[in-house]
């Protein structure tokens, strides 16, 4: 395959964004049955919250039950609609229908790959499955396989194997990117990840909020769940929007985050991490 060919569907990958905006969201879920006599009941995990999301760096943070992978999966479509009691949601002002998914993706906390496969398997994998037939062929997808492995940076690994417990395989970031991969297939100008530095140690968490970064400077929206990660990812982020209890208490631009705080009386220290002080202030520690 010409060199020549695979850059220009890689800059073919440069898309226009979509901004999309959500209003009076409220969701519940019904608890199971408990022995003996407990009945089940319904937990409202999202309180009437508004916002929007637009082209670049989304990122939703909260303590653990805040609600930020619940926001995060119904902006995607991912939620058992019966539970969505109140709400709309909006890409680029008109109401989302069942064309959205044609435009998003979704990467899951846990990568789903085939451990017997190669990278550039899987994603052919993905090619062979989503792209429609009639307007892709055999030679196309192969084209574009080729093209997603250049930008994300997986051409050393390429032909080497996911892995498996009995399998050696490549590394955690390695499947991180080809799970980000799999998805980048379809061109999506959305795309939701589920904390994707889940599992990853700090080096490794940085490349790959970098590649999403990268990613979101091309066009696309990117808008992931994220657990207290380190400054040098903080600085990433350009809109934020933070949890607790299902209601929003902040949203806007980050790097107004900690003048929006030290407004209403919570000063940050000089050698704080601003995002671990928001999640302290949040959950009324050391506050």
């Amino acid at each position: 395959m010409e060199l020549a060919n695979v850059q220009e569907v890689v800059t073919q990958l440069n898309i226009h964004g979509l901004t999309l905006a959500f209003k009076n969201i409220s969701y519940s879920v019904t608890t199971p049955w408990t022995f003996p006599f407990k009945g089940r009941e319904e937990k409202e995990v999202l309180r009437d919250v508004s916002g929007f999301m637009k082209p670049g760096m989304n990122a939703i943070l909260g303590p653990t039950g805040s609600g930020k992978t619940s926001l995060l999966d119904v902006l995607a479509g991912w939620k058992d609609p019966k539970g969505l009691k109140s709400g709309q949601i909006f890409m680029d002002g008109k109401l989302v229908d069942a064309n959205f998914h044609k435009c998003s993706a979704y990467v899951v906390q846990e990568d789903i790959l085939t451990g017997t496969l190669s990278v550039r398997e899987n994603l052919q994998f993905s090619a062979n499955l989503r792209l429609p037939t009639n307007r892709n062929s055999n030679a196309e997808k192969k084209l574009k396989v080729d093209a997603v492995i250049q930008e994300l940076g997986l051409q050393d690994c390429a032909d080497t194997k996911i892995g498996t417990e009995f399998l050696r395989g490549v590394s955690g970031g390695e499947k991180k990117r080809c799970s980000i991969g799999m998805e980048l297939i379809t061109s999506p100008s959305l795309i939701f990840l589920d904390e994707p530095t889940t599992g990853l140690d700090a080096n490794t968490a940085n490349s790959i909020m970098q590649l999403l970064h990268q990613l979101s400077r091309k066009g696309r929206t990117v808008i992931f769940s994220i657990h207290q990660p380190r400054y040098s990812i903080f600085k990433l982020f350009d809109h934020l929007t933070l949890m607790n209890k299902g209601e929003i208490i902040f949203a806007g631009p980050a790097e107004e985050a900690t003048t929006y705080f030290n407004g209403i009386g919570y000063h940050c220290e000089q050698f704080n991490n601003p995002l671990d002080f928001f999640l302290d202030v949040i959950s009324g520690e050391g506050v």
